[in-house]
């Protein structure tokens, strides 16, 4: 059955609230929206989605006109009113947490010098809770260590909590994670814990096929998270020596911000529910620290791990997790859909986590981009400007069609091969550079074809003995010079980010124009080593793919 309403009702009062018997859910028209037909009306306040949130969600007319083609012209926002524009973002926050944020509290750091300085200030000065979540921690970040062991001497009531990965944590026997770490659970057994996220994807047998450094492609903890007390530092930067000194990526710290950092603390808590971990074990030499790597105990049958019941262990409590936090920020999310909020900085925190089912990152991206697309959504005509950075180009379809499909202007930042950071490497890893070119290649190919050639650029990062690993995502309304919204957090955004790897990040948005300033001074200080590159060159003398990483990479894409 089709409910009909006739358009002239539809539009005839700003806030008139009309009720669809079949849909069981109320929605204010707004008469700004001359283009919205009933059909759209009716699909779109379908389902059972909170009749408050759909009451408010103006903001789903934007993909339905932009998905039919339509011209959407909203009402302007008025300079007097800024706060305002953070509605535009409540696609995103209906799906995840949100919290306020004093944009003053939010430093933006630069170098990777800056990022080590974080870091160890934040030990230094942590007293209640440690939490680090990271790849791995470097071989030669015995100072890292010294750092934590110094904190956990001098301060009794001090806990650490440290999150890495599994096969990049127990790599090399000598000098792997574990065996740099093992002093600290065996000195502090009860204030220390070591976690070691396993993908569910790799068994026994794989890890007997496939070589350690390979086995990585199937899925990784790939977050970057760092707690002192209330303060929280994200970035894309692993704890090595190299990020510490000459391989470029993005840090912003959030200082006190108790429920932001309890956030994280808790996603951190949760992962390690489901990962293997570092307990004390007897020493058997009167030097030798023994250690043990414990399986999760709710992923054992029979005293085996158990694979499959390992996986839905793993996405309940992901689940429950989601659930939990986005409960626990409703209230912002009523006010700032009721219009009565006065922050005027948010984070919305997203996790991605495909091989569990938890596609935040997905959806919010999807969402975030179809609201770049409006064709009008400030007085200014004009279109958006995005800022999109990512060490590793692989962009997924799912990304690539609102990339494409965009009238936004696109300036795309990603690594030089001598940037790249397998250039010059031993072993196949030495030919990623190269398979990366090859997927710049038709990125930008596929770009031309459409007709987005000039509007959509690849920008090649390069400095002098350095590498990039820098990832991101800004966001500038038309006829503006600093962004409104930014992304920032682990994700390259590519196959494995979205499909494999477990990832964490934050979309900030923000009315504050001393921190949109300095979020354009962190993408200039970006770009500042970057040029645009055409396609012919990518085609070309040494940048020419060799055909057997043009076939390689395509078998190996979603693993890259």
């Amino acid at each position: 059955m089709t409910v009909l309403v006739p358009l002239r009702t539809v539009l005839s009062a700003p806030r008139q609230r009309l009720k669809f018997p079949m849909q069981n859910a109320t929605f204010p028209f707004f008469p700004r929206f001359p283009h919205v037909t009933c059909d759209n009306v009716i699909r779109h306040i379908g389902g059972s989605r909170s009749p408050r949130l759909v009451q408010h969600h103006h903001m789903k007319f934007v993909h339905s006109c932009t998905a039919s083609r339509q011209k959407l012209r909203p009402g302007t926002i008025s300079p007097s009113a800024p706060l305002q524009r953070l509605a535009w973002f409540s696609p995103i926050y209906e799906i995840t947490p949100v919290f306020p944020c004093n944009p003053g509290n939010v430093t933006i750091l630069d170098e990777p010098q800056d990022f080590y300085g974080a870091i160890e200030r934040g030990i230094s000065t942590a007293k209640r809770r440690i939490v680090l979540a990271s790849l791995y921690l470097g071989a030669g970040e015995g100072r890292v260590r010294d750092a934590l062991k110094t904190a956990l001497t001098k301060n009794k009531d001090l806990e650490v909590h440290i999150l890495l990965d599994y096969f990049r944590g127990t790599r090399g026997p000598k000098d792997s994670s574990v065996s740099l770490l093992s002093p600290l659970v065996q000195a502090y057994p009860e204030r220390v814990k070591i976690s070691l996220y396993h993908t569910p994807a790799v068994g026994s047998l794989l890890k007997r096929l496939v070589p350690p450094r390979f086995i990585e492609g199937f899925g990784l903890q790939h977050m970057k998270i760092y707690i002192f007390d209330d303060d929280v530092l994200l970035s894309g930067a692993n704890l090595n020596t190299d990020y510490f000194v000459d391989r470029q990526d993005r840090y912003v710290l959030f200082r006190s911000t108790a429920s932001i950092s309890d956030f994280y603390a808790d996603l951190v808590r949760t992962v390690s529910r489901f990962s293997y971990s570092l307990v004390p074990g007897k020493v058997t030499t009167a030097t030798s620290i023994a250690v043990n790597l414990l399986p999760p105990p709710a992923s054992l049958t029979g005293g085996r791990v158990d694979r499959p019941k390992l996986k839905r262990v793993a996405s309940s409590d992901m689940h429950s997790f989601c659930k939990r936090w986005h409960e626990k920020t409703s209230e912002l999310r009523e006010q700032l859909v009721e219009r009565r909020a006065t922050t005027d900085t948010i984070v919305m925190p997203m996790i991605q986590m495909g091989q569990l089912g938890v596609h935040q990152e997905e959806s919010v991206l999807d969402r975030l981009l179809k609201i770049m697309d409006c064709q009008k959504l400030t007085e200014k005509e004009g279109r958006w400007t995005v800022h999109l950075s990512s060490g590793y180009l692989n962009f997924p379809e799912t990304l690539l069609r609102p990339i494409l499909g965009s009238s936004a202007l696109y300036r795309i930042l990603t690594a030089s091969p001598e940037a790249n950071g397998f250039f010059g490497s031993k072993g196949v890893s030495r030919y990623l550079p190269a398979a990366y070119t090859y997927l710049e290649t038709k990125l930008l190919e596929r770009a031309q074809r459409l007709g987005r050639g000039e509007s959509l650029i690849v920008h090649e990062w390069k400095r002098k003995g350095w590498t990039f690993h820098a990832k991101g995502l800004w966001c500038t309304p038309p006829g503006e010079s600093s962004p409104l919204v930014t992304v920032i957090g682990s994700s390259n955004f590519g196959y494995r980010s979205l499909f494999r790897d477990v990832e964490a990040q934050a979309v900030i948005a923000t009315v504050n124009e001393d921190l949109r300033r300095r979020l354009q001074l962190n993408i200039d200080h970006l770009y500042a080593h970057s040029r645009p590159v055409k396609q012919d060159e990518l085609t070309h003398g040494d940048r020419r793919v060799p055909l057997g990483v043009v076939v390689a990479t395509r078998m190996i894409r979603t693993m890259l």
